[in-house]
């Protein structure tokens, strides 16, 4: 052995462990949006669907999604509050989730998040080897509050891939800007 303790090699295995399933993942998350992305150019109602706007790159609908801004437009928002979504743009009227059960996809981005974070968190606490109490409170608080933080992108990054899969609502053409009232 090189000194390390059993736990420091197990703490280092799971470490390792979760960064090749994480960096897997992130293969198969570009391999699926580069089907959806071929499938975009192809899918005549995806094309209907843009005739607002020029189809934006890749680089835009990332930045947009990050920005929580809306995929088509990049004006509207996609949060109305921290937990609430906005049911359509206020900018081009681009329904965002238009069928029920769409929840379940960023929840799972949620998940997936507090997971890694717990789980870095705890390889991390037995590699220093901190007591079992402080293991168990330090990683569940992690798993909370990682699964909270990350909300908002997770739910604009699922209408971002809504979007290049063809499943986000048309737009309604709303006028651009409305004649305020005069007194």
């Amino acid at each position: 052995m090189t000194g390390m303790t059993d736990n420091q090699t197990v703490a280092l295995t799971i470490f390792l462990t979760i960064t090749a399933v994480g960096v897997l993942t992130m293969i198969a998350v570009y391999l699926m949006v580069g089907m959806a992305w071929q499938d975009y150019d192809t899918s005549a109602e995806s094309a209907s669907a843009r005739t607002l706007a020029a189809r934006p790159g890749p680089g835009t609908l990332l930045y947009r999604a990050l920005a929580r801004k809306c995929p088509n437009c990049g004006i509207g928002k996609v949060l109305k509050s921290y937990f609430h979504m906005n049911s359509e743009c206020s900018s081009c009227g681009s329904v965002f989730w238009k069928n029920e059960g769409e929840w379940t996809g960023p929840m799972l981005i949620d998940f997936i998040f507090a997971l890694g974070a717990s789980l870095y968190t705890w390889a991390a606490l037995v590699y220093f080897d901190c007591s079992l109490t402080s293991q168990l409170a330090v990683t569940c608080a992690i798993a909370a509050l990682g699964g909270i933080l990350v909300m908002p992108w997770s739910r604009s990054l699922w209408t971002m891939f809504l979007f290049v899969t063809g499943e986000m609502g048309q737009a309604t053409n709303k006028p651009a800007n409305k004649p305020a009232n005069k007194l």
